[in-house]
C-alpha cells in the first residue's frame, strides 16, 4: 500500500473511534480556534508536564473537543499568538507565538521527531511539488493556512479587525509594521503566506490540526472540515511503525506525573526534548566549529 493510498480509511477508522456527534461550539475569546474548547487548570499541568516546560501554560487558551488519548489527556493545545507577560497583564509581551497550535503528547511528539529525522517532510514536499497544486494534499494545506490566518487576526485584531488595539500596536512594535502583517498572514505553524512553494514544515502542527478536527460530522465550522489527508498521512506513517497514537497502556505516567522507568520495556515514553532548543545547539555548535577553522585557516 502506497504512503497516500490508506488515508481514506484512516480517516473513516477515526471517526469510528470518535463516536458521537460532536457539540456544537460557538467560538468565544478562549475557545476561538476552531475545534476547540476551554482548558482548565489540570490541563495547563499536564501540559507542563508533557512538554518539560512551564512558559507554554501561559499562552494556552484551548484543546481539541474530542479527546483521542485513552488515558483521557490532551495531546494539542491552541495558543495565544500574542500572550501576555507572566504576570497577565496586557502592557507587554514577552514573546509571540508563530504557530496557533502545539502537539503535546509525548508519545506523539517522540514518534514524529523520528519521522522528521528519516526525511519524511521531504518526502511530503516532493509529493506536493509533483502534484503541481492539483491534489487534496495541496488543498488541504491551502484552506488550513486560511484558517489560521484568520484564526489570528481574529485574536490579535477581535472580529471588527481593530488596527489600534493595544495588542496590535504591542506587536507592531516587536515585529515593525511590515513583520506584523506578515505574522497575521502566516499559516500553519508560521508558514510564509506569500511563497507558491508548498512546504509542510512541522509535522508536529500538522497532526495538532488534525486532532482540532477529529469530529463524526464532516464539516465543522469557520471553513474547518473534518477532511484532512495531510494528518492522516502522518497517522498512517506512525501506524506502519507501530505507533498507535491514542497511546499505549503506561504512557499515561508522564501526563499524570507519575513517571516513568525508561527501562520498562514497552509503552516507555520520555518528555521530548524541544526541537527548537535541539537546532539552536546544534547552530550553535555548527558556529564554534565555523570560527575555529576561520582561526586555523
Amino acid at each position: 500500500m502506497t504512503l497516500f493510498g490508506a488515508v481514506s480509511s484512516m480517516h473513516h477508522a477515526t471517526a469510528a473511534f470518535t463516536s458521537g456527534l460532536r457539540k456544537e461550539l460557538r467560538p468565544t475569546k478562549r475557545n476561538i480556534f476552531p475545534g476547540a474548547i476551554p482548558i482548565t487548570e489540570a490541563d495547563k499541568e499536564t501540559c507542563a508536564r508533557q512538554t518539560g516546560q512551564v512558559a507554554p501554560g501561559n499562552a494556552l487558551m484551548g484543546k481539541p473537543s474530542q479527546c483521542s488519548c485513552k488515558h483521557g489527556y490532551p495531546q494539542a493545545f491552541s495558543l495565544d499568538p500574542a500572550p501576555p507577560t507572566q504576570q497577565f497583564k496586557r502592557r507587554s509581551m514577552d514573546r509571540v507565538n508563530s504557530g496557533l497550535l502545539k502537539l503535546t503528547c509525548p508519545l506523539i511528539v517522540n514518534a514524529i521527531d523520528a519521522l522528521e529525522d528519516e526525511g519524511f517532510i521531504n518526502k511530503m514536499n516532493s509529493i506536493l511539488a509533483a502534484k503541481e497544486g492539483e491534489d487534496e494534499l495541496s488543498q488541504c494545506m491551502n484552506d488550513a493556512h486560511a484558517i489560521h490566518s484568520s484564526t489570528r487576526k481574529k485574536l490579535i485584531l477581535g472580529p471588527a479587525r481593530d488596527d489600534d488595539n493595544q495588542t496590535f500596536q504591542m506587536l507592531k512594535s516587536k515585529l515593525g509594521d511590515k513583520g506584523a502583517e506578515y505574522f497575521l498572514d502566516s499559516g500553519v505553524a508560521g508558514a510564509n503566506p506569500l511563497t507558491k512553494k508548498k512546504d509542510v514544515k512541522c509535522l508536529h502542527a500538522w497532526l495538532a490540526d488534525y486532532l482540532f478536527r477529529i469530529t463524526d460530522e464532516e464539516v465543522c465550522y469557520d471553513g474547518m472540515t473534518s477532511d484532512h489527508p495531510i494528518g492522516e498521512a502522518i497517522l498512517q506513517s506512525l501506524k506502519e511503525r507501530g505507533i498507535d497514537f491514542t497511546g499505549t497502556d503506561t504512557c499515561y505516567h508522564v501526563c499524570s506525573g507519575g513517571g516513568v522507568d525508561v527501562e520498562s520495556g514497552d509503552g516507555a515514553v520520555t518528555v521530548p526534548i524541544a526541537r527548537n532548543k535541539q537546532r539552536k545547539k546544534k547552530d550553535k555548535e555548527l558556529e564554534r566549529r565555523r570560527r575555529r577553522q576561520d582561526r586555523n585557516e
